[in-house]
């Protein structure tokens, strides 16, 4: 599944007044290893994690194995159990689909067990299904209904809202989407439950989206999902790494200042690779590449001196080019050094894209 992509044209905006880039201290290789032992949770800091559907031997299917080892006991799992449909209805994934992480008593029994918060997902990933959403008043009263009546009658915590595409929403669109999310919270809150809602990364206003509007919705947690910035790449140039630490610190700058009380923002963090055109060619960027699958890619090492050789000093990244494609992914040296970056600026809740294929977890 192909998701948190963004077009270049949009959010190459200048970075917010007063913002210095810092150098990260480097890090020692790390290879690769699926704990044995409870994972890492940095003191004093949230961990939330995602997780989506998929057909059985996905690597996606793997997570429920990965978080199986408490790594977000104190926090939260977020399995996507709703799709938005292209006629605005909103369908619920379930196992008995055939489909991994998907809704069944058995998985609410699952994440319940190894998680102190859930926030089920509801996924809309086109302009043209979030408008079919969000511009009916019928299917927006629906879909409330709908997500709450689930998370009350399974004693979930309340609802992760990820509708994308943002850079391509109208003016209609934007107001709609805010009537729907004030719905849904007005109807979760009333039952004691709670709204996560995941926005764009952003360094500057834009007509597109705004936090603080937003947030004025009744949303429990804005979730800001700072990664995927090679799509940023000036033409011509190599494609940029997912989260270099300097626009990390950027964006969630500008999310502390548009959200005054900082515990209502997670900030997203990226657990996967992709590959490109070398130059980039945004076009042909193959993104949410798994650690399991990244593993197969030409040129791939684990060999410590080769990885160090390949830690790109601006990310924490793992980058290299082979065959006139450049690989990049995330391992647990890289994500450990984003979260010093956020922990730094003061952030206490941290959500990883995504549990599954064995993607790095904090070392």
């Amino acid at each position: 599944m192909l998701r948190r992509t963004r077009p270049l044209t949009i959010l190459t905006a200048c970075a917010a007044a007063g913002i210095v880039a810092t150098t990260v201290p480097a890090m020692a290789a790390v290879p690769h290893a699926k704990p044995a032992k409870p994972a890492a949770r940095a003191a004093g800091v949230q961990l939330q994690t995602w997780l989506y559907p998929g057909s059985p031997g996905d690597s996606t299917c793997s997570a429920p194995q990965e978080y199986a080892d408490n790594r977000v006991l104190t926090g939260a799992l977020k399995p996507e159990y709703w799709s938005v449909q292209s006629n605005g209805s909103v369908k619920l994934e379930t196992a008995a689909s055939g489909l991994c992480n998907a809704y069944s008593a058995a998985n609410v029994a699952s994440v319940k067990a190894h998680s102190a918060y859930q926030y089920p997902t509801i996924s809309g990933m086109t302009t043209a299904d979030v408008h079919a959403l969000v511009s009916s008043s019928g299917n927006r009263s629906k879909a409330v209904s709908q997500l709450t009546s689930l998370i009350v009658s399974n004693g979930l915590s309340g609802v992760d809202v990820d509708l994308e595409d943002y850079w391509s929403w109208s003016a209609a669109d934007f107001t709609n989407y805010k009537k729907f999310l004030t719905q849904l919270a007005t109807s979760l809150h009333a039952h004691g439950k709670r709204l996560q809602v995941d926005a764009p990364a952003m360094t500057a206003d834009a007509t597109f989206y705004d936090y603080a509007q937003v947030s004025a919705t009744g949303v429990d947690e804005l979730v800001i999902m700072a990664y995927d910035e090679e799509f940023d790449t000036q033409p011509g140039a190599r494609c940029l790494a997912i989260t270099p630490y300097a626009w990390l610190k950027q964006v969630t700058a500008y999310a502390q200042s548009k959200v005054p009380d900082h515990s209502r923002l997670v900030i997203g963090l990226p657990s996967y690779g992709y590959h490109a055109p070398d130059p980039c060619d945004l076009n042909s960027v193959t993104g949410n590449i798994q650690f399991s699958d990244m593993k197969n890619s030409p040129g791939f090492s684990q060999d410590p001196a080769v990885i160090a050789a390949r830690r790109d000093p601006s990310s924490g990244e793992i980058r290299w080019t082979s065959g006139g494609v450049l690989y990049d992914y995330v391992d647990s040296a890289s994500l450990t050094a984003k979260l010093k970056v956020l922990t730094d600026l003061g952030v206490t809740k941290v959500s990883v894209w995504s549990l599954g294929g064995g993607n790095p977890w904090f070392g």
